[in-house]
């Protein structure tokens, strides 16, 4: 977690941008990772989930319109906790493609349905 008093302050074109870069690295350098042994192994999964895991967060990012908390957006500089007063959550289709979902606060998610 990012403690309270880091603030970004971004646009919504760099969390894009940054979204290619990570793009590139899944697409075509993950691949050719590889490990002699043990230790390399996991290293390579650690990679492979940090590339996941920022491509995830890049994409929740992009999605939400709005600043809050310590994520500023200069393209959207107010809070809309009229769309955004929710969670995205990320989750694998039965394809095992990443897909994004809003939840009220005040709800659970059942499955990858919500209900209220």
């Amino acid at each position: 977690m990012v403690p309270n008093f880091v603030l970004f302050i971004i646009k919504e074109n760099i969390p894009k941008a940054a979204l290619s870069y990570i793009d590139e690295l899944s697409d075509q350098h993950m691949l050719l990772l590889r490990a002699s042994n043990k230790h390399e192994l996991r290293l390579v999964h650690e990679t492979k989930n940090m590339i996941i895991s920022a491509e995830m967060k890049l994409k929740a990012s992009i999605m939400r319109k709005e600043s809050r908390c310590s994520h500023y957006l200069l393209d959207y500089p107010e809070m809309d906790n009229e769309k955004w007063r929710v969670w995205i959550n990320i989750y694998k289709d039965n394809d095992g493609n990443m897909q994004f979902e809003k939840q009220a606060f005040n709800s659970w998610p059942n499955g990858n349905k919500l209900i209220s």
